[in-house]
């Protein structure tokens, strides 16, 4: 069901802030926990069949790709102790990925989602990554 644009917009003003903390290295805020929770919803819907609703690459249709989705809980364990933003955004966003390293699997969400958002466009593509890299780094063990 699309989202108002009323809607949109709020949940984009509470992202926005937070994102720019995470990608300056600022400490979480307490509303973090709000951001991640609207990025577990569309985790949920658009990345559990491959990677779990748990994210540990177990989801329901895992089996037949040909990679295995990574375990998304361990991105930072596996990046020195640090999470790696730059490389999940441009990894889920995809659009300059495409090609550069062969095929790939995972949709470029970031075309998928921007042709699909037509009031938002770029921003609301933003606040759609942002929210689940933010419910990402949330659940990091």
């Amino acid at each position: 069901m699309p989202t108002a644009p009323r809607t949109r917009t709020a949940r984009l003003a509470r992202t926005l802030p937070f994102a720019l903390a995470l990608a300056i290295g600022a400490p979480a805020q307490a509303d973090d926990a709000d951001v991640a929770a609207v990025g577990k919803e569309r985790f949920g819907s658009y990345c559990a069949a491959c990677h779990g609703l748990d994210a540990k690459g177990d989801g329901p249709v895992a089996f037949v790709l040909k990679k295995t989705p990574p375990d998304l809980t361990v991105l930072a364990k596996n990046n020195g102790g640090d999470f790696p933003f730059n490389k999940v955004y441009d990894m889920i966003d995809g659009r300059d990925m495409a090609g550069a390293h062969g095929t790939r699997e995972m949709p470029v969400w970031g075309g998928e989602w921007k042709d699909s958002s037509k009031l938002g466009g770029e921003t609301e593509l933003r606040g759609r990554l942002l929210e689940i890299i933010i419910y990402l780094r949330s659940i990091q063990q």
